[in-house]
């Protein structure tokens, strides 16, 4: 699997918000290190520290552009239709050893860009990304408060696994979070379905 997503070719996508606004998604490249850091440094305060990382610093987002490697994480960037700013940023993390048939997906999206269908149109995106690279399946790890985004990844096919109490602390009040435990499988593995059939 780490070969093929070294491989992976993503050509510029369009796709249409509910309100009629076209959005260009696309692989990162280091190239967008200026926008990317731009897309961070406006998230809210009290957004930013439910996020796993300090991504206002300018030291991290120069980190993460540097090391970009398509085999550990592959980045799926959302631009204006003028590819002028990023609105909405989600990734797959691959995993490795005995557990390289699975990714993580985490995504966030501008607030001017919230509940036009941006979200479900990236998960979809990285759902397909999945299915090319031969994953079984993709797993998500949503705040429990955050209703919108588990509405929309369960529409998507994800289903609830587990609630972790207190599973996340944010960065800065070191206030602990309850967090959903959210999969889906893309892969079908026949000689399970075939014990279960018999």
């Amino acid at each position: 699997m780490e070969n093929v997503a070294a491989k992976l070719e993503y050509p510029p996508k369009r796709s249409i918000l509910i309100n009629g606004d076209i959005v260009i998604f696309k692989l990162l490249e280091k190239s967008d290190e200026a926008a990317f850091r731009i897309f961070f440094s406006q998230v809210p305060d009290h957004e930013a520290d439910t996020l796993r990382h300090q991504v206002r610093d300018p030291k991290v987002v120069a980190r993460w552009i540097e090391n970009l490697d398509y085999r550990k994480v592959l980045p799926l960037v959302s631009w204006d239709e003028a590819l002028e700013q990023i609105v909405g940023v989600s990734s797959l993390h691959l995993m490795q050893g005995v557990y390289r048939h699975i990714a993580d997906v985490r995504i966030f999206i501008s607030k001017g860009y919230r509940r036009l269908g941006l979200g479900s149109a990236m998960i979809k995106e990285l759902i397909e990304i999945g299915n090319r690279l031969g994953l079984y399946s993709l797993r998500a790890e949503i705040l429990s408060e955050n209703q919108l985004a588990i509405k929309a990844f369960r529409q998507l096919g994800f289903e609830v696994k587990c609630t972790l109490e207190g599973g996340f602390m944010t960065l800065q009040k070191s206030e602990t979070r309850d967090v959903v435990l959210m999969t889906k499988r893309l892969q079908i593995n026949l000689e399970e379905d075939f014990f279960y059939v018999f």
